[in-house]
């Protein structure tokens, strides 16, 4: 009789595209930068995820590396393997997509994650206005009196707003934590750090999301 012999079997080699993602997630995340609210957003993504990183601390006053590293100024500064990333929103993205069996921080939802970049939005432009007006006169040493009663004005208007949403809701755009809350923390933390304003004590439930949000940091001795 014939005899056929088959080919061994081979094991099947993963595909490329699943070797870059297995390769990124076992490099270790290293973020460059010091203590504001977008480092602390970074940082806060990255606990919640459960990402092991390094937060290499620069001098602000001394930003070359920065600048060697990035080709920019502004911190935070993501190297992860090969990839080198600036700007915070850009940064939770990439870990979003590069680390998909981590908890979530945006949604699959089109118009769930409308509403994750509203509040975003809100964190960056309606929250943070009023933060960068009072850092401006100290990096300045210029004092500006009617920038200063602008700008507590417009923190306690947004202020007020948070605490209107908190109040029926545990988070802001989800029924979890996503980006939105993330964003919309790290400014008030940065307010509180800085105690650049006098934060009225009738938001209890917007201190206690804070708290929530803030838990996930671990600082950045971490």
């Amino acid at each position: 009789f014939l005899m056929i012999r088959r080919p061994p079997r081979s094991t099947p080699k993963p595909s490329s595209a699943a070797s870059d993602v297995y390769k990124r997630q076992m490099s270790k995340v290293v973020i460059h930068g010091f203590e504001t609210s977008n480092n602390f957003k970074v940082r806060v993504a990255l606990g919640f995820k459960g990402i092991d990183y390094r937060f290499e601390t620069i001098d602000p006053s001394d930003r070359g590396e920065i600048v060697r590293i990035s080709g920019q100024p502004f911190t935070p500064v993501m190297v992860h393997g090969e990839t080198i990333m600036f700007d915070s929103a850009a940064i939770l993205r990439y870990l979003e997509a590069n680390f998909p069996d981590t908890p979530k921080l945006c949604s699959t939802d089109y118009f769930s994650m409308r509403e994750i970049e509203k509040w975003e939005a809100f964190g960056r432009v309606t929250l943070h206005e009023p933060l960068w007006m009072m850092v401006k006169q100290r990096i300045t040493g210029v004092s500006d009196d009617s920038a200063t009663a602008r700008a507590n004005k417009l923190f306690a208007e947004a202020t007020t707003e948070l605490e209107a949403v908190l109040s029926n809701n545990e988070w802001l755009a989800h029924t979890r934590m996503t980006a939105a809350d993330v964003t919309a923390v790290g400014v008030i933390r940065r307010v509180q750090d800085l105690e650049l304003f006098d934060l009225p004590k009738d938001l209890p439930h917007m201190y206690a999301w804070a708290e929530r949000v803030s838990a996930f940091d671990p600082g950045p001795g971490a």
